[in-house]
């Protein structure tokens, strides 16, 4: 090993420079390395997002766990990384699976260098970036298709790997997100050195960082981590050992610059994104004031805490200690904490904004508001000298009429307390509803026409929703002030052009009931005249009747719940399904329980049990099902199988065959739709797969695990629509539109796709303003009708609208 491997973290947090990133180590192979691990170096890099709650112990465990299982496996090098990914992606599943209650998660990104010789091997897991810039080639290394979403949010663990061969001064950056000001200087990476580029990369951007730059130098094969501040340090130090000469006539300024962070910052707990820090005080020493040296106009100035975006405790600090440090990991010493006090406080004044000069509308309405206080004054000096002068005469006195007229009563003080504010603050109110909020409405409004008219002259799609986007700000800002019929104009115009940019189509929904139906629904189905309802807590179906002029009404006398019903006993149902009318079956409605029990329904009559055949594995637990072309199948995700039960009028006596051959999905399968030999699977972290079944070839089954999204839509070109989305449900609409609809529960949308390649067709979302009644919150479940009706539900209120 002939080459030294220096490592520079980029952290800065709240515009404060960190020494030490959490979830970076890098280290040679310890004694206790198994065979063939011995001479491999390790740089791990983990970047944990979400809102789970971690201290930098617990932080750092995940990577120097990983580290341990990298080293304790033998075999070839790509399979010890992939283990090494494997344990992390397990520990924060696990974790994941007991927060969820709680709604808390957390999903890692993970990138490992792995060195051997003049070799370095990555893997990245998880929209992880690595740049390779070596002598003769520079590399973007970006695979999110193969990477992956993260770690944590499933039992497969996405891996993409990668390798580079090394020269001296070779340089490697990871980074989970880039930052925009990066591109150029990534694209032209010289000069050479290390600090410089450092000092390129955090110097071009205010922005908050997390990333790792390294480089190779000639050495005997050290890995060098340096401390997050120690090379702008090293380079200040070069600066200022010859600085250029200046003119006797310009004036002397302090030596320290003010965009270097020399204060060493102590956090005290970490939040996975976004994060919290406090800076603590340096303890008083008796050493020599460090100031003293400095120019006679720097004294020390107040340090700016920093704010938490969480404050639920010292849990939601970072605390920088580590458990234990690496030897060879070399990390500067802290200088005074006043210097630092300085510049950060330089900077603020530096960067504050230029007063502009008020415009003519403001004076005025400044000149207004003196007068009116000007009034105001004179008008309580007034009233409280004739008040003085008139209340005592009202009361009864034994003390001369003089005493009166000199000294006012205690009761006339208070009516004078009380009137003279209160007159105050009613001519202010006045004056600011006729004058202050119409300026503030004028200055939004002007802003808002300004950007649509910018925003009408562009071309690109990217930039048209930026513009609209920005127009629609100003606007709902200004209807917080004033709402007039310009206001509403831009609204609309804003509103209607991204809905095409974004292939949004906005559906007027009605609400079903006159009020909740008081219970949480999990699933839905309907038919032409039908809506039912699964009760998620107790099983039980609950059917709405389409009446005549009178929308829906609750059918009080439908019987479709768990019970005993002859020789079977049906537990809760987990799944329904609205039956066919072509069928000898008199059932509307056919639900399933979690094992295998089917409950044929029908209005005014006993349910009917019975039980599925049983599969040659057993069931496990059932957790879907859907009928297609006369066909049951039956989703067992723990069991990880789909089973397919032959129809013969709606009953399903044949036992069963298993749809997938060598291929098995995953057990995070939430919901699943058939169209012909196609099945599509939707999984817990929103990703879809796909197996088809031929029954001529002699494999029979080919799968696709994860089968790609397809988004036409140029405006989303810089944003991943699909990979924000909250998928939890998936059903195909009914001939002549056919298509697969997807439920986004967090912006209550349902994306419509072609059934084979599915690429988007467009996005069914609820109108907005004050004409939507859906109420803000995720959506519960979604159906929709063999007459194209969508309902959605929501807090046990159903809602529903016609699609085109």
């Amino acid at each position: 090993m002939a080459l030294d491997l220096t490592i520079s973290p980029l952290y800065r947090i709240n515009g404060q420079e960190a020494p030490t990133m959490p979830g970076l180590i890098a280290q040679t192979a310890p004694r206790t390395a198994v065979r063939g691990r011995d001479q491999d170096r390790l740089v791990t890099y983990l970047l944990l997002t979400g809102n789970s709650v971690f201290t930098t112990s617990e932080y750092m465990k995940f990577a120097e766990d990983a580290a341990k299982v990298f080293y304790a496996t033998s075999g070839s090098l790509t399979s010890a990384l992939r283990i090494a990914a494997e344990s992390v992606n397990k520990a924060l599943l696990e974790r994941n699976m007991e927060s969820s209650r709680r709604g808390q998660y957390a999903i890692g990104w993970l990138a490992i260098g792995a060195l051997r010789d003049m070799q370095i091997t990555f893997l990245l897991s998880g929209p992880m970036h690595a740049y390779y810039f070596g002598q003769n080639e520079a590399r973007h290394i970006f695979e999110p298709n193969v990477s992956g979403k993260g770690l944590g949010m499933s039992q497969n663990t996405a891996i993409h790997y990668a390798q580079a061969t090394l020269h001296m001064g070779d340089r490697f950056l990871f980074c989970g997100k880039v930052p925009n000001t990066w591109e150029t200087i990534l694209k032209d990476p010289s000069p050479n050195s290390l600090y410089a580029m450092r000092r390129r990369l955090t110097s071009s951007t205010t922005e908050d960082l997390n990333a790792v730059l390294m480089q190779t130098s000639n050495g005997s094969g050290k890995m060098n981590l340096l401390s997050g501040t120690a090379e702008l340090k090293e380079e200040k130090v070069e600066e200022v050992q010859a600085p250029p000469p200046l003119p006797a006539s310009l004036p002397r300024r302090r030596e320290h610059s003010p965009t270097l962070q020399e204060e060493t910052i102590d956090p005290a707990a970490h939040v996975v994104q976004p994060s919290a820090y406090a800076i603590p005080r340096e303890p008083e020493t008796h050493k020599a004031d460090p100031l003293s040296n400095l120019p006679r106009n720097t004294g020390p100035r107040n340090f700016p805490p920093s704010i938490p975006r969480v404050s639920s405790g010292t849990t939601q600090q970072i605390a920088v200690e580590r458990e234990s440090t690496p030897a060879p990991f070399v990390v500067e010493a802290p200088k005074s904490v006043e210097i630092q006090k300085s510049i950060i406080e330089e900077q603020k004044i530096a960067e504050a904004p230029i007063q502009r000069e008020p415009s003519a509308s403001a004076r005025r309405a400044a000149k207004t508001l003196a007068s009116g206080i000007q009034m105001t004054r004179k008008l309580s000096s007034s009233l409280g000298e004739r008040l003085r002068n008139f209340l005592p005469r009202l009361l009864p006195n034994s003390e001369p009429q003089q005493a009166e007229l000199s000294a006012p009563s205690n009761f006339a003080m208070i009516v004078i307390s009380i009137v003279v504010p209160l007159v105050v603050v009613v001519m202010l109110m006045v004056v600011y509803l006729k004058y202050g909020r119409s300026l503030q409405y004028e200055t939004y409004i002007n802003q808002a026409q300004q950007n649509r008219d910018y925003a009408v002259q562009l071309t690109d799609p990217i930039e048209q929703r930026k513009a609209w986007e920005s127009v629609l700000e100003n606007v709902l800002q200004a209807e917080a002030h004033n709402i007039t019929d310009q206001s509403s104009e831009l609204r609309k115009e804003a509103n209607t052009n991204l809905d095409t940019l974004l292939g949004i189509t906005r559906l007027q929904f009605n609400p079903v009931f006159s009020s909740s139906v008081g219970v949480n629904i999990s699933r839905m189905a309907a038919s032409e005249s039908d809506l039912f309802m699964l009760n998620a807590a107790s099983g039980e179906v609950l059917r709405a009747q389409l009446t005549n002029g009178n929308g829906y009404q609750l059918d009080t006398s439908f019987n479709c719940r768990p019970g005993v019903y002859g020789e079977y006993t049906v537990g809760p149902l987990v799944d329904i399904i609205a039956m066919p009318t072509l069928t000898t079956i008199n059932a509307k409605l056919l639900g399933i329980d979690a094992s295998g029990n089917l409950l044929y329904c029908a209005p005014g009559e006993v349910p009917r049990a019975i039980p599925l055949p049983v599969p040659d594995t057993n069931w496990g637990r059932v957790t879907a099902f859907i009928l297609d072309a006369g066909n049951l199948y039956v989703l067992d995700a723990p069991s990880r199988a789909v089973w397919v039960y032959a129809g013969k009028d709606g009953n399903f006596i044949d036992r069963p065959y298993f749809f997938f051959n060598e291929q098995t999905p995953t057990q995070d399968v939430i919901d699943m739709v058939v169209s012909g030999d196609e099945l599509y699977m939707l999984h817990a972290d929103g990703h879809l797969s796909n197996c088809s079944y031929n029954r001529i070839e002699t494999n029979p089954q080919k799968c696709k695990d994860p089968f790609p999204l397809v988004n036409p839509f140029k405006a989303y070109q810089d944003q991943d629509l699909f990979g924000s989305a909250h998928f939890t449900q998936m059903l195909f609409a009914a001939p002549p539109d056919q298509s697969i609809l997807i439920l986004d529960a967090d912006t209550q949308g349902v994306m419509r796709f072609t059934p084979r390649s599915l690429e988007l067709q467009n996005q069914y979302r609820p109108t907005t303003g004050s004409i939507n009644p859906i109420p803000a919150g995720p959506v519960d479940a979604v159906t929709v009708s063999p007459n194209h009706y969508l309902f959605v539900t929501l807090g046990g209120q159903v809602y529903f609208a016609q699609t085109p």
